[in-house]
């Protein structure tokens, strides 16, 4: 007990007593901190770079989604050709056609978490897709069209879009009216109505990429294409790129 006592008081007079608490207190010491009376490390600023996690919006060219409207178009047609005017199963003619819009609306430009390490694409009622950086193999950057050809596309899809009603939809449905309930008639109006949704769903996957001024193209080792659409392609392509040992 007198060795501890004796160990307190030098302690009492020590010269670096005030210094150490001082330090503590002020933060002069960036990479530790005190928390419920214990030492614990901070995350250096290299571990707090690799973990940053950056939202940018991507398009995927997908050739599942033109092998899904074509084979829609065919099925389409080949009910068109083949079932009576008068059966009721003419209806799925135009029915069907609602995919394509559909797909189209599936594969909008979505939102992608790239990191240090990978890229992770999300879809739609699928699972995410996650590209390992060592599996990129070209990053360019490229200015894009559509933001300057915004007003432009805007003004086609404003005119078109009204005018496309008035003249095929407004018809199909005043002939619905004076010969319900003819089949074929409400297979045509589904066809002109998949058009117009189609025309809107285009209109709004537009305008969700209107705002870029550049696009982040990367390509892989699998041969797979995303572009990427943010206002900072340089800090996206500083993530991307192998940070040096």
């Amino acid at each position: 007990m007198a060795f501890i006592e004796s160990i307190r008081k030098m302690m009492g007079w020590c010269p670096m007593k005030n210094s150490l608490g001082k330090g503590w207190q002020e933060g002069n010491y960036p990479f530790f901190k005190m928390e419920n009376g214990s030492i614990q490390l901070d995350p250096s600023p290299v571990d707090l770079r690799r973990n940053k996690i950056l939202k940018v919006r991507y398009s995927l060219f997908d050739r599942w989604t033109v092998i899904i409207a074509i084979f829609t178009l065919i099925i389409s047609l080949l009910l068109w050709i083949y079932i009576p005017e008068d059966s009721f199963l003419i209806i799925f003619s135009g029915l069907i056609m609602f995919l394509i819009p559909l797909i189209l609306f599936l594969n909008r430009p979505n939102i992608a978490e790239v990191t240090s390490g990978k890229i992770i694409i999300k879809k739609p009622m699928r699972k995410p897709l996650v590209i390992e950086k060592e599996d990129v193999m070209q990053i360019s950057v490229t200015r894009t069209e559509n933001h300057y050809l915004r007003w432009l596309v805007r003004s086609i899809y404003v005119v078109f879009i009204p005018l496309y009603f008035v003249k095929e939809i407004m018809p199909t449905l005043q002939e619905m009216e004076r010969s319900f309930p003819e089949y074929i008639d409400l297979s045509l109006f589904l066809l002109n109505l998949t058009v117009l949704v189609m025309f809107l769903v285009m209109f709004y996957n537009f305008e969700l990429m209107a705002p870029y001024q550049r696009i982040l193209k990367v390509t892989t080792r699998s041969n797979l294409e995303l572009s990427f659409f943010t206002d900072d392609p340089e800090k996206l392509t500083g993530i991307l790129k192998k940070e040096e040992e």
